[in-house]
């Protein structure tokens, strides 16, 4: 797991960790694993524009664009990493979530697991 994300998430960034319930030690058997890539906020600017280019005005994507910016997160879907969540997904049997976290943002919360 750790040589797969490290090959296809670090042109992101390096600071790729485990999150949640499993990384808290509170998973069930049925719990997902989340997968967070951390950035600055100069990369999360970038990726926000990337990944969502200039949106209609009142869009669905625009609603979506400004839920990612005001949580700090942007979801797998939008990052375009669905591909590699469900590789993920079925490497380990178990649901998995990835995500791009902000540095200090809302979702970067303790306990990680770093992946090296």
């Amino acid at each position: 797991m750790s040589k797969l994300l490290k090959e296809r998430l670090g042109h992101i960034s390096d600071d790729i960790f485990v999150q949640g319930s499993r990384a808290g030690g509170t998973a069930k058997a049925t719990s997902d694993i989340d997968v967070g890539v951390r950035v600055n906020q100069k990369q999360f600017d970038e990726l926000i524009k990337k990944s969502f280019g200039t949106p209609n005005p009142g869009s669905a994507k625009e609603k979506t664009m400004l839920h990612a910016i005001e949580t700090g997160k942007i979801q797998a879907g939008e990052a375009k990493l669905r591909g590699l969540r469900k590789e993920l997904e079925n490497l380990l049997g178990i649901d998995a979530d990835i995500s791009i976290i902000l540095e200090g943002g809302k979702f970067d919360n303790p306990p990680y697991i770093p992946i090296k």
